[in-house]
Order: structure tokens, then C-alpha cells, then sequence
């Protein structure tokens, strides 16, 4: 499942659930959007590329940013390796 899925589901439950949240989710008000790539360091599995999503207020006091892998990279690999080993250190 792509992370757009995954964010429509997401959405999507928030509007059922929140009267609040179907409101503003109507409303569409976002101040800016904007896309770009990260690359995150991590220190067992090197560079993780990123796709990074900011959503800003209107007055730009709060923003969220959305962290997916990239498309075509072994980030969603990488993302997941931690869950399966735990905290052991891969390095002697």
C-alpha cells in the first residue's frame, strides 16, 4: 500500500470521526506546500532518502512534515529493518 493510500485511509477515518477536523479538511486552507527530498543519516544503515511533504497554517505557526521513501530507493527496506532487529548493533 503507497503512502497516499495510507494518508487518504488516514484522512479519511479523521473526517468520520472528528466533526472538528471534516471541517477544516473541507476547507482546504493550507498557507504553503512544498516538497523535497531528505536524505536521513542514521547510524547502522547509512543514508535513507526520503521524500519530505510541509504543511504549514495559515500564520505558519505550526507545520507538519511528512517523511515517505522515496520511490525506486531501499529506504522502505531501510525504515523497516529497525522493527525486525531491534537494538543490536550491526558493526563489531
Amino acid at each position: 500500500m503507497g503512502s497516499a493510500s495510507i494518508a487518504g485511509e488516514l484522512a479519511a477515518a479523521l473526517v468520520a470521526r472528528s466533526d472538528e477536523f471534516r471541517i477544516l479538511w473541507e476547507q482546504q486552507v493550507v498557507a504553503r506546500r512544498f516538497a523535497d527530498r531528505k536524505t536521513l543519516l542514521h547510524p547502522e544503515l547509512g543514508a535513507i532518502d526520503v521524500g519530505c511533504q510541509a504543511l504549514f497554517t495559515e500564520d505558519r505557526s505550526h507545520a507538519l512534515l511528512v517523511l515517505t521513501p522515496r520511490a525506486g530507493s531501499d529506504a522502505t527496506e531501510k525504515i523497516r529493518l529497525p522493527a525486525v532487529v531491534g537494538t543490536q548493533s550491526f558493526g563489531s
